[in-house]
C-alpha cells in the first residue's frame, strides 16, 4: 500500500497540464560533409620549401611578358604581386621523376580569379621558374600519368564571370629537366570536377 502511495506521488508530481506528445523514432543523421578548405598543416606542405615571400620575390624578378594577356597585361601581374600579400595563392603541390615543384598562381584576392600561374621548382636551395602559363582564370595542378595540366576558362562575350562556355587544357610533361607542352583540347565540363569525381 506505501509503495502505490509513492508511487503515484512521484507520478503526479512529474506530470504537466500540457498533452502528451509522441514522436516517432528521430531519423538517423548524416555525417557533415567533409570541409574542403585545406588545414594548416597542408597549407604548410604546400609553401615547403619556399613561402610566398619568396617567390614572390623570384617572380617580380622574371620576364613576365609572356603570361601576359591583353585583359591582364604584365604590369598588371607585377602590380598585383606588388600590392597585394593575398593575391599570391599556393596551391596542392606536382611532383614528378622523384622532384617536387610547388605551384602558385597570381589572382583576384576576393574570388581567386587567377591570370598566372607558376611551376616553382628547387633550384640548389632558390626558387626557380620552371613553368608560366597566363590566361582567364587558369590554373596548374597535377594531372593524369604524372601530366601537369594548364587549365583555363573560355568566355564568350555574353558568359557572366561565374559561368564560362568552356575550357581550354593543355597538358605538359617534364622531360629532361624541363616542361614539354603535349596535347591540348576544350572541354565543355571543367576538367578539374570531373577528375574530383572520379577520386
Amino acid at each position: 500500500m506505501l509503495c502505490t502511495l509513492l508511487l503515484c506521488l512521484g507520478a503526479s508530481a512529474c506530470s504537466t497540464n500540457e498533452p502528451l506528445r509522441i514522436e516517432s523514432p528521430a531519423a538517423p543523421t548524416t555525417p557533415a560533409a567533409q570541409s574542403s578548405i585545406p588545414s594548416t598543416s597542408e597549407w604548410q606542405a604546400w609553401e615547403q620549401p619556399f613561402s610566398p615571400a619568396q617567390v614572390r620575390e623570384v617572380l617580380l624578378a622574371t620576364d613576365l611578358s609572356a603570361v601576359g594577356t591583353q585583359e591582364n597585361s604584365e604590369a598588371d601581374i607585377r602590380e598585383y604581386l606588388t600590392e597585394c600579400d593575398k593575391c599570391l595563392i599556393a596551391l596542392p603541390g606536382y611532383e614528378t621523376a622523384g622532384e617536387k615543384f610547388q605551384i602558385y598562381s597570381v589572382g583576384t584576392a576576393g574570388d581567386s580569379y587567377s591570370f598566372a600561374s607558376f611551376a616553382i621548382r628547387d633550384d640548389r636551395g632558390k626558387p626557380q621558374v620552371a613553368l608560366a602559363v597566363g590566361g582567364s582564370d587558369v590554373y596548374l595542378s597535377a594531372g593524369k600519368e604524372g601530366s601537369l595540366v594548364a587549365q583555363e576558362a573560355v568566355y564568350k562575350p555574353d558568359d557572366p564571370m561565374c559561368c564560362p562556355s568552356g575550357w581550354s587544357v593543355r597538358m605538359f610533361r617534364y622531360q629532361d629537366g624541363r616542361f614539354v607542352q603535349g596535347d591540348s583540347f576544350s572541354s565543355p565540363f571543367d576538367p578539374a570536377q570531373e577528375q574530383g569525381a572520379e577520386q
